[in-house]
């Protein structure tokens, strides 16, 4: 039996040595390559798997380190929160201590009438026959000179603080000089009298934001945002768009407005300046001016609550652009004299509804009620009770020494033998004064003889 299978068995021996020369001996360099190959496939894989892992513990890691580093910056956020905050807050604050339009600073705009009444005198009077000289057109019911030009005196006229300033438009009761600030661009000097309009209403016309809202139809946008709480400031910043023709980028400005009020000179001055607020950078559709002053000086022809009012209004603005003069001329020449009609209605308007007792002027008139003649306030720059009590009374006393002179001149007309009647018994009175043991009898008596010597005088009064 195991003869009979060894020769199979080395038959099948033989048969797997041929099959091992032929497919693995001739191959061997093909399978040496599959085997690299497939070793090269396993080292990858172990290779990339190492690399998952470490790359998972790394961000566990790494999150565990950036948990920690939060909760560190929360402790250190909490412990110095007030700070913090503050810090946050002052990039936007505005810094009133610094920013804010201090009297001395603007105190020689008080005297603008005192500096128009020589200005009139060097620029627009004839110095020869004293008489007025025309400007741009002649204005009704003013005496005008007919004096030839002097040329020579033209020529050797000396450029001063007064001269600079060129006569430029007149109209009834308005008068506008300009002077070239830089190339092309010029400062204004206005003029104007409103006969029928008070200096309270018209102070609280230039305050109210509102309210211009309301009548000027330039003012695309107007508002106050942000205002001095130091007590008597009076400062506010003030953002305006205004609006200008469709060729041209809206101009918008930003700007500090304080008024002061000077009893003692009876005028009341309005200042504006352009000013920096983080509050309003600037917008891309409109046009940012950065170049903007004005002072307006305001006063009353007798009290600043009763009508009669002109004022002094000197302003600069630098629109960013370079304008022909034809454009400029017009618009001074135009708008100018529109906008002050619009202004001067406005003010009659706004005095007819404060007489109606409408809400909203009201209210405002309650918080800012006092331009500094009524009711004196605890802190203006330059004033005191003390002052504003004598300015009152020397008032009461000049009104009512005019009122006993036209009285006096009744009755002198009317009741000339009252008159010696009168005179004779102040002698007697006198007399008696000299009599009299105490001042009080001797008032009395000198009282009683009036009264009973002079009764028509009573019933006249």
């Amino acid at each position: 039996m195991a003869l009979k299978l060894l020769p199979n068995s080395t038959l099948a021996l033989r048969k797997f040595n041929k099959y091992l020369r032929r497919n693995v001996k001739d191959q061997s360099a093909s399978i040496l390559r599959l085997w690299a190959t497939q070793c090269e496939f396993v080292f990858a894989q172990q290779l990339r798997r190492s690399q998952q892992i470490f790359a998972h513990y790394a961000k566990i890691w790494e999150e565990r380190a950036l948990r920690e580093l939060l909760k560190r910056f929360r402790g250190q956020v909490q412990r110095h929160a007030k700070g913090f905050v503050l810090s946050s807050a002052a990039l936007l604050t505005f810094d009133w201590e610094r920013e804010r339009i201090e009297l001395e600073s603007v105190q020689e705009h008080m005297d603008d009438f005192q500096f128009l009444e020589r200005l009139q005198l060097e620029t627009i009077y004839c110095k020869q026959c004293r008489k007025r000289k025309q400007i741009d057109c002649r204005v009704e019911g003013v005496n005008y000179c007919c004096c030839p030009k002097n040329v020579t005196e033209m020529l050797s006229a000396e450029q001063n603080v007064y001269t600079v300033w060129e006569p430029y438009i007149e109209q009834k009761r308005m008068i506008t000089w300009r002077q070239e600030i830089k190339p092309g661009l010029f400062a204004y000097k206005v003029y104007v009298e409103y006969p029928d309009v008070t200096a309270e209403d018209f102070l609280h016309v230039q305050i109210d934001v509102e309210y211009r809202k309301k009548w000027d139809n330039t003012a695309v946008n107007l508002e106050v945002i942000d205002e001095d709480t130091a007590k008597g400031s009076n400062s506010h910043i003030i953002y305006w768009e205004a609006l200008w023709p469709k060729l041209f980028a809206n101009r918008d400005y930003v700007y500090n407005r304080r008024f002061f009020i000077d009893r003692s000179r009876r005028v009341i001055m309005i200042v504006n300046k352009s000013v920096e607020h983080p509050k309003c950078p600037a917008k891309p559709h409109t046009q940012r001016v950065h170049e903007y002053w004005s002072y307006m000086v305001i006063k009353p022809t007798t009290a600043f609550n009763k009508p009669g009012v002109s004022f002094v209004l000197t302003y600069f603005d630098n629109p960013g652009l370079s304008i022909p003069k034809y454009i400029t001329t017009w618009v001074a020449k135009k708008q100018m004299p529109d906008f002050l009609r619009q202004l001067h209605q406005a003010t009659v308007n706004y005095a007819k509804a404060k007489k109606q007792n409408e809400t909203r002027i009201i209210e405002f008139w309650d918080k800012h009620k006092d331009p500094g003649f009524e009711y004196p306030p605890d802190t203006l720059l330059g004033y005191s009770v003390e002052d504003f009590t004598e300015a009152q009374k020397q008032e009461e006393e000049s009104s009512l020494q005019q009122v006993n002179e036209i009285h006096v001149e009744t009755n002198s007309a009317s009741h000339q033998p009252l008159a010696s009647t009168t005179s004779k018994s102040n002698v007697e009175s006198t007399q008696l004064n000299g009599k009299a043991s105490s001042p009080s009898a001797a008032a009395t008596d000198s009282c009683e003889s009036i009264v009973e010597e002079c009764p028509p005088v009573k019933k006249t009064s």
